[in-house]
């Protein structure tokens, strides 16, 4: 809210032909022009991933560890899932649409959902990335009731080898 102090950074697209500046992939360039809020105590720590440091992170092939990250649950969790899927892939799935109501949400997790499975197949290191168990992790459903299904789909991963 309104008591978050932080500075407002934006950078501009750096032309192609500039050599002296460290160029910044997809990913930067879209949090750097939208801008950033950077709070004073964080302003030296705070790093933009790039797609193939966040690709790098996140794989188990190049971390040489199983690493699988399930998201599910409401809205914000799909808009997480898509707002990742745009990192890892560096692109925009959603073509710069705003996300207002459940059927934009719905159609864009979909193609996350479809171009994240079929990157993972045809390239082994790039991570293991899902959104499952939508129906029964949003809304009223009783925790345990996600809890299983998540449990469950970890399970099936884990024994068919992803």
């Amino acid at each position: 809210g309104a008591s978050v102090q932080c500075q407002w950074e934006t950078r501009h697209i750096i032309p192609i032909n500039d050599t002296s500046t460290t160029l910044l992939d997809f990913t930067q360039q879209s949090a750097y022009t939208e801008g950033i809020c950077i709070p004073p105590t964080l302003n030296n720590t705070i790093h933009i991933f790039s797609s193939a440091e966040a690709i790098q992170c996140l794989s188990s092939e190049i971390q040489q560890r199983d690493i699988r990250v399930i998201l599910s649950g409401d809205s914000y969790m799909k808009q997480l899932y898509i707002g990742l899927a745009d990192i890892l892939l560096s692109k925009h799935i959603s073509d710069d649409k705003q996300m207002r109501d459940s059927q934009q949400r719905k159609k864009m997790l979909s193609t996350a959902q479809y171009w994240m499975k079929k990157r993972h197949e045809t390239n082994a290191t790039f991570p293991f990335v899902q959104y499952q168990c939508e129906d029964e992790c949003y809304g009223k459903n009783a925790l345990d009731v996600c809890s299983q299904c998540i449990s469950s789909f970890s399970e099936n991963t884990t024994n068919n080898n992803r």
